[in-house]
């Protein structure tokens, strides 16, 4: 998004001028003067009875003030280095915060006050600009293309000396991400039980062995898929193999994994699901939910009749119910107290938000239009309808 309307300066103000005579000016003198002399004396009374508050409460209320009213002001439009004006009053009241601390998007500037900063190069940004809405970044255009490493689960770019790390097909983890990200097959194991779990609490329990592998992003694309997350291999496939990450280990920065090739079964319904290895549990969790819903579809002869907008529609369902029954029964790392549940409970709606408004005719409509039938006629009698018609009901 392009930011380029700047914040309203307010209504400026004169005055007229006129002659006053000798004696008029003397008297004015005299009256300034007396009045400096009692708000003085009166600044010096009010003081002596204040208790200041430390400087790291002060600090405190800055920073919560300033995100409060920040988080409800649309930054797309740019303030061309403005002031926020409630900000210029507080920073006159109380010289001794320094801003430079704050979290905020405004940030104190060696030249001037509250100027627009990227928090990529920490550099004033006089150009187009754009913000990562959700996790509140704002950044110059040109960190897009300029090799700045972009979190392939969250989408936030690489601030200061953070360190991401790599995965051996090149996407880029930050270190929120990566600490729960999957990379082992022995780390999927746990996941997939919560995932079967989750579908028993729905009455679809799958009572099917189904292979599930983790591939990096080169199988994954060979197989045809221009954004891989997931791939569910029917029947009627031609593949026959699939080369999987067997084992990784993380020498520095870097993922280093070791490959296995996996014969697959002929004559299967299903004959193995396909995730992208490196995401997080609720990514890859909610990944593993949809690919699961169509293979319980095609266990159940859904396949033969549905269009791509209500397969994909009704499995995106599934996904986003997956991610809301997290809140509910997420571990502890979730429900804790830490900088990091935190993250995973915000990770958690940034993937919602991600299906909720997806543009994508098959994944975002078809999923607006299948929430819309499941909420109204519930999950249980959408899916006979589909089984029966081949269509949502309407």
């Amino acid at each position: 998004m392009y930011a380029n309307r700047s914040l309203d300066e307010g209504p400026s103000y004169y005055y007229e001028n006129y002659q006053l005579s000798q004696d008029e000016n003397e008297d004015v003198v005299r009256a300034i003067e007396f009045s400096l002399q009692e708000s003085k004396a009166a600044e010096e009374t009010y003081t002596s009875d204040m208790e200041f508050p430390e400087n790291d409460e002060v600090e405190e209320l800055t920073q919560a003030l300033e995100e409060s009213t920040l988080s409800s002001i649309d930054l797309s439009t740019s303030a061309g280095g403005r002031d926020l004006k409630w900000w210029k009053l507080f920073k006159e009241l109380n010289p001794f915060v320094d801003s430079s601390k704050s979290t905020s998007f405004w940030r104190k500037s060696r030249k001037r006050c509250n100027i627009l900063v990227c928090d990529v190069c920490e550099e004033e940004i006089c150009s187009d600009w754009l913000r990562c809405t959700y996790w509140g970044q704002t950044y110059c255009e040109k960190h897009i293309s300029d090799g700045t490493p972009l979190c392939c689960s969250c989408s936030r770019l690489k601030i200061g000396d953070m360190k991401y790390i790599t995965l051996n097909d090149g996407r880029k983890l930050c270190p929120d991400c990566h600490y729960t990200a999957v990379t082992d097959p022995g780390d999927c194991k746990p996941l997939l039980d919560e995932v079967l779990r989750f579908f028993k609490g729905l009455n679809m329990k799958v009572r099917y062995y189904i292979p599930i592998l983790l591939v990096d992003e080169y199988e994954m694309m060979k197989n045809g898929q221009k954004k891989p997350l997931g791939l569910t291999i029917y029947d009627k496939s031609k593949l026959d193999a699939v080369t999987y990450v067997s084992r990784s280990k993380q020498k520095g920065e870097n993922i280093q994994v070791l490959k296995e090739v996996e014969h697959l079964v002929e004559g299967r319904k299903v004959k193995a699901m396909l995730l992208l290895y490196g995401f997080p549990k609720l990514a890859l969790g909610a990944t593993l939910a949809h690919e699961m819903m169509h293979a319980w579809m095609q266990i159940q002869g859904y396949h033969k009749r549905l269009t791509l907008n209500v397969a994909e529609g009704i499995c995106e369902v599934m996904a986003h119910k997956w991610l809301e029954w997290q809140s509910f029964t997420g571990d502890d790392k979730v429900k804790g107290a830490s900088e990091k549940a935190q993250f995973l409970r915000n990770l958690k709606d940034y993937l919602k938000e991600g299906i909720e408004k997806n543009h994508s005719e098959a994944y975002g409509h078809g999923f607006r239009e299948a929430k819309w039938a499941v909420e109204r006629y519930g999950l249980r009698y959408t899916m006979e309808h589909i089984s029966q018609t081949g269509k949502l009901p309407e």
